[in-house]
Formats: structure tokens, sequence, C-alpha cells
């Protein structure tokens, strides 16, 4: 997996605070890490950190949308290209796997956010990205080859649940000799995503 990302250079109090609060969450998670701890990082008074912060869940926050990817993810699937359904579909994950393939810090932070809050601040990240993925389903209703009659929005977060499954997976079963992971197993995925797993002969019987 890829190397830790670095955002833009801290330039005020609040950014050094938010890249102090980022690596000690993703070195020692949420609840070991203290507004002390974040302070110290930061080089401030623990007290002092309450001037630029209500709260550790809004620091939190702060860090998942500051250190997410999702802006290289949106930038990437603008770039997707292909005259087909199947080739524009294939472009954009790999495009975005890519990205997510890149940043091993990313688990940890999404896992937090799953786990400690339900998801609840992803719901901003979704809503910035969501330009972009409309124009990416226009993309994809005007491409080559018939789609079924899904609901777009359905369309969208299968492919999206596909491409998090995968990477899941990839860190999980990385190494794993009881289910080893095949080189191909992402282009497998993308074949299922089109084509379901029943043979094409099998569907018409």
């Amino acid at each position: 997996m890829g190397a830790i990302a670095r955002a833009i250079p801290a330039t005020s109090t609040s950014d050094r605070v938010l890249e102090a609060a980022f690596d000690l969450f993703v070195s020692q998670g949420y609840h070991g890490t203290s507004m002390r701890q974040i302070a110290q990082a930061a080089g401030l008074k623990p007290a002092s950190i309450y001037n630029h912060f209500a709260s550790k869940e809004e620091i939190f926050k702060q860090v998942l949308i500051r250190y997410h990817p999702y802006r290289e993810m949106v930038a990437n699937l603008e770039l997707a290209q292909g005259v087909t359904v199947d080739a524009l579909i294939r472009d954009a994950a790999h495009r975005v796997i890519s990205i997510v393939r890149s940043r091993r810090d990313l688990q940890h932070l999404m896992f937090i956010e799953i786990v400690e809050f339900k998801g609840e601040h992803a719901s901003e990240i979704f809503s910035r990205a969501f330009p972009a993925i409309q124009k990416f389903l226009g993309k994809l209703q005007n491409a080559k080859g018939k789609l079924r009659p899904f609901p777009p929005q359905s369309l969208i977060l299968t492919l999206m649940g596909m491409m998090m499954s995968q990477w899941m997976l990839e860190g999980l079963l990385s190494g794993n000799s009881v289910i080893p992971l095949q080189a191909n197993h992402f282009e497998t995925a993308i074949d299922i995503y089109l084509h379901g797993i029943l043979d094409s002969r099998e569907q018409t019987l």
C-alpha cells in the first residue's frame, strides 16, 4: 500500500492541529488519542486548543474532510473515458481504486468514521462529490450499451461498494494462504459488477 498522505503544509494554528490529529488518529486510533496529546503535538498548550476546536469530534470531522482523497477521486472520475458502458466503468473503477490503494492511512480514518460515528460525517464528503457523480452518471447513460432499468443511484452506489469492498479485501487477505487473492481479482470483480455471475447462456433459459 502507498504512503501516508500529506495535505498542504500547515500554515495556521488550525492547520497544525489537524495535521497533528491526523498523525495521532492514524497511529493510535480515536479513543487512544486525547485532546492534550493533539495540543502538545501541534505545539500548543492543552487549554488553548479549545480556542480553535470545540471538541475532539469536531477535530476528527475536519481531519476526515481534509485528508479524505475524495478530491482526487472526483478528479479521476471526471477524467474517465470510454465509448461503451463497459469501457467507461472499467476506466473509472481503475482510476478510483488506484487513488484509494495509494492511501494506507484511509482505512484507519474510515474505520473510525464507521465504528465510532456510524458514518455521520461522511455525508458531507458525499455531498461535495455529488455533482461529479451526477456528471459521471450522465456519461454512463450516454455511452454505448443498454443499461438495465435500475435507479441511477443504485448503479453508482453498487459500483462504489464493489470498489471499497475489494480495497478492504486487499488489506485483509494480503498474504493469506487460505483464500489467496488472484492478480486479476479486481478485474474479475468489475466483470461480476457488469455482467453478474450467471453464464449468459444460462440467463436465457
